[in-house]
């Protein structure tokens, strides 16, 4: 009799078949991102650009330090400005008008970029710097092309133009910083001193390529700034559009451990498709903005302050509910804030009138080049520039180089003078934390003595600045060492002040509430700087009393430099006195 089948036949394995995985044991934690990035679909998968960490972190690096380098277009004004002034027959006022309006595209667009960049991150700064940006330039450069100087309204439309590249500028700014500061947040202050060198090199770096002989005039050894503009339009846009594509944040899972996300990301691993596309690439936004908020990095963040000991001190203000200033507070407050800004108006402003200024500075120091120097140089310009310095915008590009190169190696040197003459607080654990948790967790200790106080520091640069305004309002005629003492010296003392201001608004109004307190006080200096600029195209009027004329001579901007340095002493002793009040 044969014998039925068995119920249960045994399974046959083949060696070609994959073989089932080992069952998962309790010890062993679901790989989230891998199941996330299983679940992602293949175009997500390309836009998301999940690259190896080096190559990530190369680009990154690569797109912030590019960016940076090239963000800062609004300060070449004074390589083409009088180029502009001179085709167009602007009037002096006219002419600062459009600087002016760039330098407000700056400032006024700092809140809403820098909201933008917070929420929504630093790629999309990127992307809109690169809208702004090539809607700026190349709308400025196609009204230079087409625009005559019976064009009504000219030097309007061209202001128009420059205030988006000025938001250009800003929010390139913004996007550097914020990703530099968020991808190394252990190394906070060569994460910001080296984007905010580069930042303060840019204007050298753009410059230098008007120095081309495709931008020159054909009919003069001078810039052609249409074509110059254009190539900028092109230039800095794609740079931006490459940050907008790499300039991601590094990930730093070692530190994200303990920063508590809106929602939990492990509650949501096993949702659809269509949700976890857009959700996961969320996660890691929410949690940049979580450590941004948690350690307050934005784009005014100074090298001076950072690090572990200001997060602490954040923390503790945070919880304790100390110091928590409101922008009413801010307004309400005569003494402190309205005083101190206008203070660092009178300081920051003729150095930013400087900055703006300076081809208009240098073309009064030239002979009118157009004519017969020999015969038509004025009487009461005793030493001009010589001949053979004659090439206009080699010398605005000189006196520019200088303006930035000073400007950024003081930004770094102050930055360690200060920290060694007024050493930070360093938090220290707090032992009756263990025993009454109501208590502070952590202690604040100066472990080194104050030999010099920064508000001290800062009235010393601005009476420094004011010494300089004081000497060339006296001995400026035209040597080139001459000139080299005016831009060198307001570039020095002008990134002394601004890197040592932020640090006492941080102080006097506690690191919680610095993003506010100094974003509003950021305004006087767009204030100062259109009050000071608007003074010198108001006191400098030409010979003949015809104002679209060039005024030639020191007397063009002696009387300005008076009045500059006598406010940079006044604000100077203001800042004393109000320091020694704020004990900073």
């Amino acid at each position: 009799m044969s014998s039925s089948p068995p119920l249960h036949p045994s399974t046959t394995n083949y060696t070609h078949e994959p073989q089932p995985p080992p069952p998962m044991t309790p010890l062993d934690p679901p790989d989230i991102p891998a199941i996330l990035r299983s679940k992602r679909s293949w175009k997500r998968q390309i836009t998301s650009m999940d690259l190896p960490r080096p190559l990530h972190i190369g680009l990154t690096c690569f797109s912030i330090g590019i960016s940076a380098v090239t963000a800062n277009g609004v300060y070449c004004w004074g390589t083409y400005g009088p180029v502009v002034a001179r085709l167009l027959e602007l009037d002096g006022t006219e002419a600062q008008t459009i600087v002016v309006g760039g330098i407000l595209g700056v400032y006024l667009c700092a809140a809403p970029l820098g909201a933008l960049t917070d929420k929504y991150g630093p790629r999309t700064g990127s992307l809109v710097s690169a809208c702004f940006g090539v809607i700026g330039y190349q709308s400025f450069s196609a009204i230079l092309r087409r625009a005559t100087p019976d064009t009504p309204y000219v030097h309007l439309w061209l202001t128009a133009a420059y205030f988006l590249v000025g938001a250009a500028t800003v929010g390139s700014y913004f996007a550097c910083l914020t990703c530099a500061s968020l991808s190394f947040p252990t190394h906070p202050t060569l994460a910001l001193s080296l984007p905010l060198s580069l930042i303060g090199l840019s204007a050298l770096v753009l410059s230098s390529f008007s120095s081309l002989s495709m931008f020159s005039e054909e009919s003069t050894t001078d810039l052609d700034p249409a074509r110059f503009l254009a190539f900028l339009g092109i230039l800095t846009p794609s740079i931006n559009i490459f940050g907008w594509i790499f300039m991601k944040v590094i990930p730093q899972p070692e530190l994200f451990g303990e920063i508590k996300l809106p929602e939990d990301i492990e509650s949501r691993s096993f949702q659809p498709d269509e949700e976890d596309e857009d959700e996961d690439e969320g996660d890691m936004g929410e949690m940049s903005e979580s450590i941004g908020q948690l350690l307050r990095l934005d784009e005014r963040t100074p090298m001076l302050i950072g690090g572990i000991p200001a997060a602490w001190e954040e923390v503790e203000m945070m919880e304790q509910g100390k110091d928590n200033w409101t922008a009413r507070d801010l307004v309400l407050d005569y003494k402190g804030f309205w005083a101190f800004g206008l203070l660092l108006a009178l300081i920051i402003g003729p150095g930013e009138m400087v900055v703006a200024s300076i081809g208009s500075i240098i073309t009064s120091l030239l002979p009118p080049t157009s004519l017969n120097p020999s015969s038509l140089v004025p009487n009461h310009l005793t030493n001009p520039i010589s001949t053979l310095e004659l090439n206009p915008l080699k010398l605005r590009n000189k006196h520019v180089f200088l303006l930035s190169l000073t400007s950024t190696l003081s930004r770094l040197i102050t930055g360690v003078l200060a920290d060694y003459l007024a050493p930070p607080l360093t938090a220290t654990p707090n032992p009756a934390h263990k025993r009454d948790p109501t208590e502070p967790s952590h202690l604040f200790i100066r472990k080194r003595p104050v030999r010099l106080s920064r508000s001290a520091f800062a009235a010393i640069s601005g009476s420094t600045l004011g010494l300089v305004f004081a000497w060339s309002a006296g001995y400026l005629t035209g040597k080139g060492e001459d000139l080299s003492v005016l831009s060198a010296g307001t570039g020095a003392m002008y990134g002394a002040i601004f890197t040592l201001v932020p640090a006492i608004v941080s102080h006097h109004y506690g690191p919680t509430n610095f993003g506010l307190a100094w974003g509003m006080i950021s305004y006087f200096a767009a204030l100062g700087s259109v009050v000071y600029s608007y003074l010198y195209a108001y006191l400098s009027v030409p010979d003949s009393g015809n104002p679209s004329d060039q005024c030639y001579g020191p007397h063009c901007f002696r009387m300005t430099f008076i009045v500059c340095a006598i406010s940079c002493f006044v604000g100077s002793v203001g800042v004393v006195i109000l320091g020694r009040t704020w004990k900073v």
